[in-house]
């Protein structure tokens, strides 16, 4: 019987054949963060004790949501995130001066394509779907077990 192309991605990820129903470990291409929803991320990464991530150039954060600040808690939320970029050297770190609506300007810099596994903390990240990746948005832990491990766990549909 032939694939999805979700089971054809998942497959080439994993290394082997896999259907629905499934449970696989894959490693993630791209993990996409937020200021809303990073700094949540960076709490459960720095709670458990990781010292570095996985791939730091499969993690992008975009000051999307609260960039310029409304008020110091968003400013706060900015900041966290700042840090946690400049601490780790993040390739993908996109601020004031380069910075987007997530969903769209990763696709503009070449950062999704056919065949890669997305995954961000946001419920717009399927949205990567439309260009041929698996994409799905997960909850603020889920993102941080990806950026530790460099990879996750899914039931193939």
């Amino acid at each position: 019987m032939g694939q999805t192309i979700t089971e054809k991605i998942f497959s080439e990820h994993a290394g082997r054949e896999v259907y629905a129903g499934e449970i696989v470990r894959v490693p993630i291409d791209m993990t996409i963060g937020n200021d809303i929803t990073t700094p949540i991320s960076i709490k459960a990464f720095e709670e458990s004790g990781a010292e570095k991530l996985a791939n730091p150039d499969a993690f992008s954060i975009v000051m999307d949501h609260y960039i310029p600040a409304k008020d110091i808690a968003s400013a706060n939320q900015a900041k966290i995130s700042r840090e946690f970029a400049y601490k780790h050297d993040l390739k993908y770190f996109f601020d004031e001066k380069d910075m987007g609506i997530e969903h769209a300007l990763l696709p503009e810099k070449g950062l999704v394509i056919p065949g890669d596994v997305i995954i961000g903390a946001d419920s717009h990240t399927c949205t990567h779907g439309a260009l041929g990746a698996f994409s799905t948005g997960m909850g603020s832990t889920d993102i941080s077990f990806s950026i530790i491990t460099g990879g996750n766990w899914f039931k193939v549909p």
